[in-house]
């Protein structure tokens, strides 16, 4: 009976602990719904097949993201995508929903809840973005990596919005005190400039942190360094696909023009599966955290098992880590150091 009543006390903790509420913060049109495409179709190229774990959508996310698997496919048989920058895109709030498990009628499940907002509500609705961010475990900054690396970056705050972004986030600085979170920077179509001894430098970091000088140095403040822990991972979306040149339109507003690299190219996105690997450590850290605050009776109550958080432990462990995957603060958020004390209980 005594057993019965605390596990109808902390239910609802332990619903929560096993839920990862995960926002996108910029413009609609940057290619967030390419990025979630990619990194669910090369989950299953990426994880180890020993490994008893499934990367499922529900039903409505598995619909929209078969439909966009197929439209970025279509987009590399093109000679050519071309793309203007604007921070609208998406009419509609959006949300896609994953679970990690090794089946869907598994009770051992892990919740990704991914939120993608229109665009333009930066600047129209800033207080139901608030809310959202509130609500937030991860927040995903996607950053077009080409307007902010051409002609000096002028077309970047259409994109990518980083003044924008400060003022909104600065402005609830308080929720960030309240539990901690991933601040993941995920710079997109960066095919160009990963290739050969680019890959090497420090060209797309130096530019991420230029830009957002003002938000990541905010999450260095006091309060904040060691309750955010912020992350650049850079992946190429198409793969064969590459910025190739800018033209103007009539008005003389800039057009992107990316082109396949050969005739043969496929769509063959690179290191998509990066983003998913930080989120996961993050979420399982977070979970054995705060699974180990409790005393060993009540935490007995949790139902993921060793087995099942040492297989999402065995796929996000190995998270890249180079000049252009950088964990830029709060390492010990999204690499938690006892596991001792799990397995013992």
């Amino acid at each position: 009976m005594f057993k019965t009543l605390l596990k109808s006390l902390f239910d609802d903790t332990s619903k929560d602990d096993k839920s990862i509420n995960i926002l996108f913060l910029g413009g609609s049109g940057v290619g967030k719904t390419s990025t979630l495409t990619a990194m669910y179709d090369r989950f299953n190229s990426v994880v180890d097949t020993n490994l008893d774990i499934q990367l499922l959508p529900d039903d409505v996310t598995s619909n929209r993201l078969n439909r966009k698997l197929a439209e970025l496919k279509k987009q590399v048989a093109l000679d050519e995508v071309r793309a203007k920058p604007t921070l609208i895109g998406t009419k509609q709030l959006e949300e896609y929903n994953f679970y990690v498990a090794k089946d869907e009628d598994s009770s051992q499940k892990l919740h990704l809840k991914f939120r993608d907002f229109p665009g333009g509500y930066l600047e129209s609705e800033r207080i139901k973005v608030k809310s959202f961010i509130k609500d937030s475990n991860v927040l995903v900054i996607p950053v077009d990596t080409t307007t902010l690396l051409e002609e000096g970056g002028v077309w970047s705050e259409m994109t990518n919005a980083p003044a924008t972004l400060f003022d909104t986030l600065r402005a609830i600085k308080g929720s960030f005190e309240m539990k901690n979170r991933l601040v993941l920077f995920v710079a997109l179509k960066s095919e160009k400039y990963l290739q050969g001894t680019d890959y090497y430098t420090n060209r797309i970091r130096d530019e991420v942190e230029r830009e957002f000088k003002n938000l990541i140095n905010f999450f260095k403040s006091n309060k904040l360094s060691e309750k955010v822990a912020v992350v650049l991972t850079s992946i190429q979306t198409l793969g064969d696909v590459e910025f190739s040149m800018i033209e103007r339109d009539t008005q003389q507003n800039p057009i992107f023009i990316y082109k396949k690299r050969d005739f043969n190219s496929r769509y063959s996105p690179k290191d998509t599966e990066q983003p998913l690997k930080y989120i996961l450590a993050f979420a399982i850290s977070e979970y054995l955290r705060k699974r180990g605050n409790l005393n060993k009776k009540v935490s007995d109550m949790f139902d993921l098992d060793a087995q099942f958080i040492d297989a999402i432990k065995h796929f996000s462990d190995n998270y890249k880590r180079d000049h252009n995957f950088v964990i830029l603060q709060g390492e010990k958020l999204v690499k938690y150091k006892e596991e001792e004390n799990f397995a013992g209980n």
